[in-house]
């Protein structure tokens, strides 16, 4: 999940004659003041109000920044001032023009894992959900027309839209969102650790809800990406005795230190059978299978991850060991205020998880993260997170 313009992307959920998103203009609005929420570091370029990182083409690579224009929102709808904005596999998959995800329109904006401001309300937008109010979108959208939804079943909406695959994502400086997305940051959450609250909601579905980790378990986790260590570390608070698989080979190194600088044990070479609880978070077909080998007769295997097309899967072996395989995808409004009050423990993680690339180098961070590849100064890259006000003075841009 090449640089160039973009036409119209998905339509949002809220109109029904077709318009695109951001194409309609709706006057039913007041504006008010919002602040930046994190005190962003570079120099906004005057000439660029809302560049977006965006689908641009079907083709691998075919990502680019484009204008990305924002329409007056809607009665029940809010401006969202993005301070910070993570980018993950579902922006890869997209950049790697997976097959599975050629559904997604060119012109689409990016990016669901953000943190920023209210700013422009809608008339009918509650009056707490008012302009300067920090917040982070929950990224399913639900539709708000299907019986689930009009019966007040709007966690299984039958027609959701995911933010930057569904309908336009916050990888830009300005978006609109419907209110009831929003989820309010206390001001003990820095924006560098608030930008995170999306994958520790994924994380916290599937050590919590789905695995249902419990005190004493022996959990392994795969991965020294941002979600895996998030689940690794929400385990270890529940009293899980946990272990981080990682790879070997000294490009790994840097990723294993820093898992032993969280407190968290690691190892490459897992012993077989070993373990009552694997959350596989890497999307690799090697770990699935060790993973496989390490989990104990009648152990559980959850499956967090999104895997390329093609990717085997060790059936065999989960038929002679009697594994229960389980997948946690995406994650509810629950889960992101689970997820809040868990970060509020944790406040200066993100600085050790996040590296911060200003909106010039948009592409260049998507493009890092769809390789694992490291940062200019060999740190590992564990979320590539984006500042849409910020512009390298260097770029030329």
């Amino acid at each position: 999940m090449a640089d160039g313009q973009a036409g119209a992307g998905p339509d949002n959920a809220s109109h029904n004659d077709g318009r695109p998103d951001d194409a309609a203009t709706n006057r039913s609005s007041h504006d008010g003041s919002a602040g930046n929420g994190g005190g962003q570091r570079g120099a906004r370029d005057p000439g660029r109000d809302n560049l977006a990182l965006a689908r641009v083409s079907p083709d691998p690579g075919g990502v680019g920044l484009v204008d990305h224009p924002v329409r007056l929102p809607g009665p029940e709808e809010v401006e969202f001032r993005v301070a910070l904005c993570g980018l993950c596999g579902s922006d890869v998959v997209v950049y790697d023009a997976d097959p599975h995800f050629g559904w997604v329109r060119p012109g689409t904006v990016l990016g669901h894992e953000s943190v920023g401001t209210v700013g422009r309300v809608g008339l009918l937008v509650p009056e707490e959900i008012a302009p300067g109010m920090r917040a982070v979108p929950v990224s399913k959208v639900r539709c708000g027309r299907c019986s689930e939804c009009a019966a007040g079943r709007v966690e299984q909406c039958r027609r959701p839209a995911t933010l930057g695959l569904g309908r336009h994502g916050t990888a830009c400086g300005r978006t609109i969102i419907p209110w009831h997305c929003l989820v309010p940051v206390p001001d003990g959450l820095p924006d560098t650790t608030a930008v995170l609250v999306e994958p520790t909601s994924v994380a916290w579905r599937a050590v919590v809800e789905v695995a249902q980790v419990r005190a004493g378990e022996r959990v392994a986790v795969s991965t020294t990406r941002a979600i895996g260590l998030l689940a690794a570390l929400i385990a270890k608070a529940r009293g899980a005795d946990v272990t981080m698989v990682g790879r070997s080979g000294p490009e790994y190194e840097a990723k294993r230190e820093l898992a032993v600088r969280l407190g968290l044990r690691s190892t490459t070479a897992p012993d077989p059978g070993l373990f009552d609880t694997w959350v596989e978070a890497s999307g690799s077909g090697k770990q699935l299978a060790t993973a496989m080998a390490s989990v104990r007769s009648g152990g559980k295997l959850v499956l967090v991850a999104m895997y390329a097309s093609g990717t085997r899967q060790p059936v065999n072996a989960r038929a002679r060991k009697d594994v229960d395989i389980l997948t946690s995808y995406s994650s509810v409004r629950a889960d992101f205020e689970e997820a809040v009050g868990f970060l509020l423990t944790v406040p200066q993680v993100g600085e050790q998880l996040i590296t911060l690339f200003p909106m010039d180098r948009a592409v260049e961070a998507l493009r890092l993260t769809a390789r694992a590849a490291a940062t200019e100064d060999g740190r590992p890259l564990i979320k590539a997170v984006l500042q849409p006000g910020a512009w390298n003075r260097d770029s030329g841009a």
